[in-house]
C-alpha cells in the first residue's frame, strides 16, 4: 500500500493531517464515505482481517520523542484464538487503539462461517479509547467491517467520557457497513435502531 494514495483518498497531505481527515471523512455525507469505504477496500485487496493503519503509525510514532505502543498483529492474532476459539461472543477492549486486537478477535469470531450466519448485533463490541489520533481510525476499522456497539472516546480507568458513539448495522449483516452515531452517554443503540 502507498501512504500517498491514502493521504490522496482522504485529501491530507502528511500523516500527521490523516487523523483529522479520516474523522471528517467519517461524518460526510454517507453516499461520500461508502465510496471511500469501498476504494480503500479496494486498496487493501479486500483483506478487513488485520489493521491496514497500525504499520504507518508503527513507523511514524517509533521516530517521535513520544512513543506509542501498539500490540503486533502476531500477538492479536494469538490473544484472539486463545481466548475466542470461534465463539461468539461480546469484546470489551478498555485500551482499543486503533483496533487491532478488536479486529482480531471480530475475525476470529466470523472467519469460518457464512455471511448469512453472522450478525453483528451477536459480536457487539464496547471499547475505550484515549487518543485523539487514535479514535479516528478505531472508528472507520470498526465501522467498515460492519462491527456493532459502543465506542467511548475517554479515560477507562477514570471512567470521563469526551465522547460517546454508537456504530449500528442497521441491516444486522456482516456485509454491511455501520453507521457511526455520536451519542449522548445514557443513549443504547436500541434507541437508534428504531429510527
Amino acid at each position: 500500500m502507498n501512504d500517498k494514495a491514502l493521504y490522496e483518498l482522504f485529501g491530507a497531505r502528511e500523516i500527521m493531517d490523516l487523523p483529522a481527515a479520516v474523522y471528517k471523512t467519517l461524518f460526510a455525507d454517507i453516499k461520500e464515505r461508502d465510496e471511500i469505504y469501498r476504494r480503500l477496500l479496494e486498496m487493501y485487496n479486500y483483506d478487513i482481517t488485520y489493521d491496514w493503519f497500525q504499520e504507518l503509525y508503527e513507523i511514524e510514532y517509533a521516530q517521535r520523542k513520544k512513543k506509542q505502543d501498539f500490540t503486533p498483529h502476531s500477538v492479536t492474532e494469538i490473544v484472539s484464538q486463545i481466548a475466542l476459539e470461534g465463539k461468539v461472543c461480546t469484546i470489551h477492549e478498555p485500551t482499543a487503539g486503533t483496533g487491532g486486537l478488536i479486529i482480531s478477535a471480530w475475525w476470529e469470531t466470523i472467519k469460518n462461517k457464512i455471511p448469512w450466519e453472522i450478525f453483528p448485533s451477536k459480536n457487539m463490541i464496547n471499547c475505550w479509547e484515549l487518543s485523539d489520533r487514535s479514535i479516528p481510525f478505531l472508528l472507520l476499522n470498526m465501522s467498515i467491517r460492519g462491527m456493532m456497539g459502543y465506542v467511548y472516546h475517554g479515560d477507562v480507568l477514570e471512567r470521563k467520557v469526551v465522547q460517546k458513539y454508537i456504530l449500528l448495522n442497521r441491516h444486522d449483516d456482516c456485509l454491511a457497513f455501520s453507521d457511526i452515531i455520536k451519542a449522548n452517554e445514557g443513549d443504547k443503540i436500541t434507541e437508534y435502531q428504531r429510527l
